[in-house]
């Protein structure tokens, strides 16, 4: 028997463990600050919920399986779907609707540096009436949980796919909504791929090279905010009020590391407004989180009242930028270990571990009952502060509390153990 996981999985080892469950907790204070709820969606979709935002070829990319009843299904490929799904089912709901998550999710992607085929993510969502102040909330939230996590320098990069939509229809002449969308996929390439290699592709996707540059040109108009609108204009587009308006929303609300990048448009035929993704100069060419307006997964839940915009970011991402600038602050020394020299004071040890456990410290004692040194260099590893019942002490019915980073040591009375507990330990 291969004792191994499926490629593209891993165990999640107590050290990761740790660190992802930190990530988790700063999340939900995020959450809690902004006023959202907190749920789980459905591990498990039927197959023509998970299609409803990515279309019939989703199923070459997730985890698909058959019930024993017959029924398509698939596991979760993002938080969205699910609880996109579960607003629009839900007609009882007050809006603003404004709900997170993090949690699980599966992909049957090519595994890579930093990507898993099952892995976590966060997830913020808001539901209710189409406006711009739901998106710049968003963002908000977003900078909020990385300057919580340490990634003060998270650069946000803005777009509106209705501008782009416009642009590509008035500038490049290109009307039919096909040709449209493979425009906007090759803007989408813009990152990932050389102007040779795009030039090259689309060429022999039947397209006139003075259409590509057009295209290309777009991609490039990054520059500064008042630059970006100001060539917008110049080009005559119509529909930037709403990317006006979340430029004036940020800066209300403090937000400076933020640009328009017109080369940004995300899912083709998901996104339907504004867009944005999260950038740490770490990893210059890949977003940490992203997301944006997402109206037309609604239509097809069937719900054309509701507008819907958020973000979602991988955790193993975020993780791999905080080990890059030596971010994680996790204190693995929490517990009080309770060491013992003789086997008569093993079960007052035992008693002192409980009672502490029942006050709210996290405390063990050595279940092998292995002389004094070697409970000690066992302690060292995971514990602050060591509680020693030794025979001398003890018949003067007192304890060494031990600091084991800073090797001093003290007496104390039984009685006064949390008393002293509370002076030295946050």
């Amino acid at each position: 028997m291969r004792l191994e996981v499926p490629r593209g999985l891993r165990d999640i080892e107590p050290e990761e463990f740790d660190k992802i469950e930190w990530l988790r907790e700063k999340f939900m204070e995020t959450l809690d600050l902004f006023g959202f709820k907190k749920m789980e969606p459905s591990t498990i979709e039927l197959l023509d919920i998970l299609e409803a935002k990515s279309g019939p070829s989703i199923i070459d990319e997730i985890y698909f399986l058959r019930d024993k009843a017959g029924r398509e299904l698939g596991l979760r490929f993002d938080l969205t779907v699910g609880i996109s799904r579960y607003v629009c089912s839900r007609r009882d709901l007050e809006y603003p609707v404004k709900v997170g998550a993090f949690s699980s999710v599966w992909r049957y992607d090519e595994p890579q540096r930093g990507r898993y085929r099952w892995f976590y993510q966060w997830d913020a969502e808001i539901y209710g009436k189409p406006c711009v102040e739901s998106d710049s909330e968003i963002i908000e939230l977003a900078k909020v949980y990385f300057e919580k996590i340490g990634l003060e320098n998270i650069q946000v990069e803005l777009n509106d796919r209705k501008v782009v939509e416009e642009y590509i229809v008035n500038v490049t002449g290109v009307k039919e909504e096909k040709a449209v969308n493979e425009l906007l996929r090759l803007l989408d390439k813009t990152t990932k791929k050389s102007e040779e290699e795009i030039f090259s592709e689309y060429i022999s996707k039947g397209f006139e090279k003075k259409v590509i540059e057009d295209v290309l040109e777009l991609a490039k108009i990054s520059e500064k905010t008042e630059n970006v609108l100001y060539e917008m204009e110049k080009k005559g587009l119509k529909k930037i009020e709403d990317l006006k308006k979340v430029v004036e929303e940020l800066e209300i609300r403090g937000i400076k590391d933020f640009r328009i990048n017109l080369g940004i448009v995300r899912g083709i035929d998901y996104y339907s407004g504004i867009v944005y993704e999260f950038y740490d100069p770490a990893l210059p060419r890949l977003a940490v989180a992203g997301g944006g307006r997402y109206d037309k997964l609604m239509q097809v839940f069937g719900r054309k009242d509701l507008s819907a915009t958020g973000a979602a970011g991988g955790i193993e991402r975020i993780l791999m930028v905080l080990e890059e600038r030596g971010k994680i602050k996790i204190n693995k020394k929490r517990k009080i270990f309770v060491a013992f020299v003789t086997s008569e004071l093993k079960k007052k040890a035992q008693k002192i571990v409980t009672e502490l456990r029942k006050t709210g410290y996290p405390a063990e004692m050595d279940i092998y009952a292995r002389d004094l040194r070697k409970q000690l260099a066992y302690a060292s590893k995971y514990s602050n502060y060591a509680i020693i019942l030794a025979p001398k002490e003890d018949l003067e019915n007192k304890c060494i509390i031990k600091n084991l980073e800073t090797g001093n040591e003290e007496k104390v009375e039984y009685t006064k153990i949390f008393e002293k507990l509370g002076t030295v330990i946050d």
